[in-house]
């Protein structure tokens, strides 16, 4: 058994699947890419309203002045037809996209194509599901392919033709099926214009009444065209799928009619991303590890941001709080024509934390709150510090929080060191000393007498050194412009206390103070 998924209007509800409340409207779409751009698609508002296909945008608004144009999108449709491909393979690993908007699936190995209610259930439950993703779709399911089709453009939206387990007549066909099958009009098939009208020039109107002419009589009048259409309706001669796996790529996008240069529209849209790529991950239980957001501007430049979920989740309200705390401090220089969001999927995360071990207890919430404070001070001076690979004193990096970008860090306000000075009657180390930096460190003027300093002049202390310890030599980054060089001295002053100088090509220093 068969089923096919038919989405009428294919690529108008691919337009309008972001914007769900102009379907009860009057909205007609036309092709800019046509030598001449008329109306391909429209609403049923718009049609009541006298509008129909091969109008001109014009010639319609004249028949209906509420009337809504839209362009064709090839972009919303390739997302349309990923949801449509994705949602199929929810329910059957056997399915084939064949044409834009219709969708084939085989039924067999699941277990229910013995009970008619099972099946018309399944169906429902497919059209539900799509409907969650403002897809409109009608569901067909018969004997073959070229049958589920049929069934499913006459769909109400299901229909079921031909069902092995139903009433049969006394020759051993499904009574109702048959007649709803046979009753089908003509054009149903889609024949050529020059076989249609000879068809109704005969009085042929319904799929029934070809049937009855007989294959081998009509085929020799009317040459092997008609053949293929009796092919299209016999039970007996199902062909095979050309099966596909649907891509793995969850991406929402969206071409404004008119450019944004405030916030608000483009968080009415990005919440219907968020909403959508939510629910398909959902469908097959996976969830939200990373998003990608891309603003096409009218410059022709483009903004891009990667945002790594800490926690992945589905939670909708979370995920839309972490792009809606960035897009509030982005400022572009010029308006916003294309906006386009994809989803990196992952499983849902399990863990059983042991007696003593603890963790966040909200890890999303605790980076929106990074997230905030960055957008407050600045992606430089906010994250957690990370030792270089250099002999460089203090020389570390800001590693922004769950892996996003790195940026340089030339300073920090609350690092506390240990050092251990050498106890120069023991001969020993003594008990670590905390060295408490200044942050920068204090320019002083150092006298020296034969390469030894022997008076300090700073904010701190001004007067003679009495003892001190060194020098120690550092350098490195000699092969390019960052080379630096210093040297250290660890000092006692007259009054007791205990610093760290040092003397570089920047000058003199007091780095810090022995407490």
């Amino acid at each position: 058994m068969f089923g096919v998924i038919f989405i009428p209007n294919f690529s108008l509800q691919a337009v309008l699947r972001h914007e769900p409340e102009l379907r009860g409207r009057a909205v007609a779409l036309v092709d800019p890419k046509l030598p001449k751009p008329v109306i391909v698609q429209l609403t049923s508002v718009a049609r009541a309203c006298g509008v129909g296909e091969g109008l001109t945008a014009s010639q319609a608004m004249a028949r209906c002045a509420e009337l809504s144009i839209k362009p064709r999108s090839p972009a919303q449709e390739e997302s349309a037809t990923e949801v449509l491909l994705q949602t199929a393979y929810a329910f059957s690993p056997n399915i084939e996209s064949t044409a834009p908007g219709v969708c084939t699936m085989e039924l067999k190995g699941l277990g229910f194509c013995s009970d008619d209610i099972a099946v018309e259930q399944w169906a429902g439950k497919l059209v539900e599901v799509l409907g969650q993703f403002h897809i409109e779709a009608k569901v067909g399911l018969a004997a073959t392919p070229e049958r589920a089709l049929l069934a499913a453009r006459e769909g109400n939206p299901v229909l079921v033709l031909n069902h092995p387990f139903t009433h049969f007549d006394s020759h051993g066909r499904d009574a109702r099926a048959t007649r709803a099958f046979e009753s089908f009009s003509i054009s149903a098939l889609e024949p050529s214009v020059e076989i249609l009208e000879i068809l109704r020039r005969w009085g042929v109107q319904t799929i029934g009444e070809l049937l009855a002419l007989g294959k081998d009589k009509v085929a020799e009048r009317l040459g092997p065209e008609i053949v293929e259409l009796f092919n299209r309706v016999s039970p007996d001669s199902p062909r095979p799928l050309r099966l596909i796996a649907p891509a793995e790529e969850f991406a929402e996008q969206m071409e404004f009619e008119n450019e944004v240069e405030t916030v608000e529209p483009l968080l009415f849209a990005l919440r219907r991303f968020v909403e959508q790529l939510s629910r398909r991950l959902e469908l097959i239980y996976l969830v939200v590890a990373e998003f990608h957001l891309q603003l096409s501007l009218s410059s022709g430049a483009k903004y891009e941001r990667v945002f790594k979920i800490p926690a992945p989740t589905g939670n909708i309200e979370i995920l839309f709080r972490m792009l809606q705390t960035h897009l509030e401090t982005v400022r572009t220089d010029s308006p916003i024509t294309v906006l386009r969001l994809s989803a990196k999927p992952a499983k849902p995360e399990a863990r059983q934390f042991g007696l003593f071990e603890s963790t966040l207890r909200d890890p999303n919430q605790f980076a929106e709150t990074l997230a905030r404070l960055t957008g407050l001070c600045g992606a430089d001076r906010v994250g957690t510090p990370q030792l270089e690979t250099t002999h460089r004193p203090d020389a570390f990096k800001v590693a922004q929080a769950f892996g996003m970008e790195r940026n340089d860090f030339s300073a920090a306000h609350w690092n506390i060191g240990l050092e251990s000075p050498v106890d120069p009657q023991a001969g020993k180390p003594a008990l670590p000393l905390p060295l408490r930096r200044f942050r920068p460190p204090l320019p002083s003027h150092i006298e020296f007498r034969d390469e030894k300093p022997v008076l300090l002049r700073s904010h701190v202390f001004i007067g003679p050194i009495v003892e001190m310890r060194g020098p120690f030599f550092s350098s490195g980054n000699w092969w390019d412009s960052g080379r630096w060089a210093r040297e250290e001295w660890d000092v006692e002053t007259s009054d007791g206390s205990l610093f760290r100088i040092f003397r570089s090509s920047d000058g003199c220093f007091v780095e810090g103070v022995y407490d």
